[in-house]
């Protein structure tokens, strides 16, 4: 049965908001480190009894399981565009979504479909509630559980090949970690959730350490020796090879470099991980891997807005001193000699502000803070964030203005009078709500597309007009073969 883009999009809004219901928010971070762990425990039984309940659908398939404190995610969407580019039907989970929800699953090019989505969230929900009454637990099914299930049954039923699995934050005990991985993959290893995962560099190590299963292979980005450490123990225990991928870089001589900094690590990781594959019985050509390298993106990634010309607007989901640090250094080469951006930041109460905004200060030329508004999460008030600017050093102007929209459209205003470029950064969530403005959720869901209406040659012109929209699911499916197709809750992150 065929429907309607807008009961579609009404199924849609109705599924993400009984989701997002399950969150709980930062309440739970204060209790002690033992019940946060004990909880996630739990928890990943529950996971794991609930998948078992409807046949164990993530056994059905291999898995590349995913973290990392940088990069995981453009790395995740990398090693997809890899396999697609072999030929391979490849799902891919991301965490966490920039805009809707349905960006966390996608098969190929294409986005879960509403349809889908609604359905599937309602069928998990259905039997963790029976789950949860007959194991007698108190505590309430959260939003990571409820989405971990849902990815792996969705790839089950879209009979995937592969399924490329970003954790939610840590690994150890994140509610995705329930597999038994082909392919174990660390990006890197940075300060981040250090309520939750720290306080230490070693400690951080040993949750992401928690993904790496017997008979998989490990791989690994640029990480600090003393993370390497502890990642090379837990491989050695579970008796895996442990693979370095900036030790192996230039081992394909075929493959081009693809960008620098960051971009280029990231493919150095996908690199390696295709190499494993292709050990493991995938058949992936050098040109499947250049390509794949070449196409992958993910929205958020230092992304130039389309139609945007003096001033130039690029947002970027950058929330920690690593990924900041990153960020500036790519913008360098993007801004060039003229003169430094018009900074809109927006971070959560959560996160280390020090370390951020001495990083942003040096490539500021004016700095705006505003307040993303996170679901569950506080977020540092403008007020108090443009203080921190001013406390950090920055010797720019200064303004605080609470509204992210009203944040950009002032931001854009002193760029047009300075010749400069907007940035907006601090925050993933920030980043999606401005991204709103360009592209409307409703049209990244019906289209199933991050970018819906825009050419993807050259990042600004129309698209030709997107298929039907369908409601049935035999219908979905077909479309999906045709186009060859964060985040946990707080309460599931937990130190060691």
């Amino acid at each position: 049965m065929s429907c309607s883009p807008r009961a579609e999009f009404e199924a849609y809004q109705r599924a993400a908001e009984t989701l997002h219901a399950l969150i709980r928010g930062e309440r739970f971070a204060s209790n002690s480190a033992a019940s946060r762990r004990q909880r996630a425990e739990v928890r990943l039984k529950r996971v794991a009894a609930v998948l078992g309940a409807v046949g164990n659908p993530q056994r059905r398939y291999p898995v590349v399981h995913i973290t990392g404190t940088s990069g995981k995610g453009s790395t995740a969407a990398a090693i997809a565009a890899v396999l697609s580019a072999a030929g391979y039907r490849v799902g891919l989970r991301t965490s966490p979504y920039l805009q809707v929800a349905t960006e966390k699953l996608q098969i190929g090019p294409s986005l879960i479909d509403a349809h889908s989505f609604a359905e599937m969230a309602a069928r998990v929900l259905g039997v963790a509630g029976r789950q949860i009454r007959l194991g007698g637990a108190e505590l309430p099914f959260s939003y990571a559980e409820a989405w971990s299930v849902l990815g792996y049954w969705w790839f089950a039923e879209r009979t995937v090949d592969i399924a490329v699995v970003e954790v939610g934050a840590g690994g150890r005990l994140d509610a995705t970690n329930v597999i038994d991985p082909i392919a174990s993959v660390i990006t890197s290893v940075g300060l981040d959730h250090l309520v939750t995962l720290g306080p230490s560099i070693t400690d951080i190590a040993w949750h992401k350490a928690g993904i790496i299963k017997p008979g998989s292979t490990a791989i690994v980005g640029d990480l600090p020796a003393e993370a390497l450490s502890v990642i090379a123990e837990e491989a050695k225990r579970a008796s895996v090879d442990l693979i370095q991928a900036h030790a192996s870089h230039g081992s394909r001589p075929d493959v081009p470099p693809v960008g620098q900094g960051f971009r280029a690590r990231n493919a150095d990781v996908a690199g390696a991980v295709a190499s494993v594959l292709i050990q493991r019985g995938f058949r992936i050509s050098e040109a499947a891997i250049a390509n794949g390298l070449r196409s992958a993106r993910l929205p958020g990634r230092l992304e130039r807005m389309p139609g945007t010309i003096e001033p130039a607007v690029w947002i970027d989901g950058a929330h920690n001193e690593d990924k900041i640090a990153a960020l500036t250094l790519e913008a360098a080469g993007h801004f060039g000699a003229g003169a430094l951006p018009v900074i809109v930041v927006g971070m959560l109460s959560s996160k280390d502000s020090s370390g951020i905004l001495a990083r942003l200060g040096g490539a500021a030329s004016t700095i705006i803070a505003t307040e993303p508004s996170v679901i569950g999460k506080e977020s540092v008030a403008a007020d108090a964030l443009a203080e921190a600017v001013a406390a950090s050093g920055f010797a720019g102007a200064v303004y605080a203005e609470p509204t992210p929209d009203a944040a950009v459209r002032l931001a854009e205003d002193v760029a047009r009078r300075d010749g400069a470029d907007v940035l907006v950064t601090g925050s993933m969530y920030l980043a999606g709500q401005v991204r709103r403005r360009w592209f409307p959720d409703r049209d990244v869901v019906l289209q199933r597309n991050s970018w819906p209406g825009v050419n993807e040659e050259s990042g600004l012109g129309p698209l030709r007009p997107v298929r039907r929209l369908v409601c049935d699911k035999a219908d979905s499916k077909g479309d999906e073969t045709a186009d060859q197709q964060e985040s946990a809750d707080v309460d599931e992150l937990v130190v060691r």
